[in-house]
Order: C-alpha cells, then structure tokens, then sequence
C-alpha cells in the first residue's frame, strides 16, 4: 500500500516524524490524494482552514477571504511513502494516517506547480468538497467561533500559546476567551 505526504517543500529526502496536535512524535500520511494536497500549503493550519469530509470526501472550508490563494497558490509536492508502517488511530482525523517510525525514505516526489489549480481540479472531479469565503456549511459559525473551545482545548493538553496564538489570529475573541477560561475554573 502506498500513502502520501504533502509538502511545500521539494528537497526532502526523508520524512521525519515531529509533534503535532494530538502529541505524539509520528509521520502524518494519508492515502487519499487530495487530503495530501490540502497539506502542502503552509499556514495557520485551523485559523486558516476547516479540514473535514463528508462520506469520505474531503471538505475544506475557508475561514477568512484570501487563504486559499495565500496557502495554495504556489508550488508543492507530493511525497510517497511505503504503507506498511501507517495505521489509523481513533485520535486521528479519518482521513490521516500515522506511523511510529523516525524517518523514512520517500520512494517517489510528484512536483505540482500550482497547488491551487489542482485542488480546483480535484473539486471539479467530485473528490473536493470546497467553501471559498464566506460560503460554509450549516454546521460551521460565520464568525469562526468554533475555535474558541477547540484552542482552549488545545492549551488544557499541554500545547503552550494555543490561547496566545488564537487571539492573535483572532483578536476579537479576547472576552469570549477570557469569559469561558473564567467559567471553567469555578
């Protein structure tokens, strides 16, 4: 089984695992396509973008006008990795894969020129759910405010500046912050 790994970095001549989110050293993969594509633009990750899917399609949602010509409007590259050692965790995200390994070798780079325009494309194809700002889904608040609880979430598990770097993205959301880190400590 191959998996991908997304990059907007082209000398990479392995990949090695880091510390995300979910706090554990790994290698992120997927084996859908356009999950890799939606990982090669750079950015403030959720402050920038909502990653989800629907019935195993990815949806991409974004949150602020002119992010998506920001993150994916430049050149990537798609790495591919050997499967054997990826595997879905609950924690996960359905669409991303983990392995445990330190480092490992790509056997394959796919250069793509204009993330953007292969994205569009994907959509095109029925394989991308896509909300250009300020178009969302029901389920999603116009102002962003579901960010709210997931950074405070974020800075309770042990990820130092989550608050500092929501606010900072996110100004307006200082009283909301401040009122339910207030709530929670009664």
């Amino acid at each position: 089984m191959e998996v991908y790994h997304g990059s907007p970095k082209g000398d990479l001549k392995e990949i090695t695992a880091h510390k995300s989110t979910h706090q554990k050293e790994c290698i992120y993969a997927t084996d859908n396509l356009v999950v890799a594509l939606l990982f090669m633009g750079k950015g403030n990750g959720d402050l920038d973008t909502r990653l989800s899917s629907k019935d195993k399609i990815p949806e991409l949602v974004e949150r602020r006008s002119g992010v998506l010509e920001k993150l994916y409007n430049k050149e990537g590259y798609l790495y591919v990795l050997d499967g054997a050692t990826f595997s879905h965790q609950p924690y996960l995200w359905s669409l991303e894969m983990i392995s445990f390994e330190k480092k490992l070798v790509p056997f394959k780079k796919i250069f793509y020129p204009n993330i953007l325009k292969a994205i569009e494309e994907e959509e095109k194809q029925g394989n991308l759910i896509l909300y250009r700002y300020p178009k969302r889904p029901a389920d999603m608040p116009s102002d962003n405010s579901d960010l709210i609880d997931k950074y405070i979430n974020f800075e309770k598990r042990g990820l130092k500046g989550s608050i500092e770097y929501l606010l900072k993205i996110y100004p307006e959301f200082s009283l909301q912050v401040k009122e339910k880190i207030g709530e929670e400590e009664k």
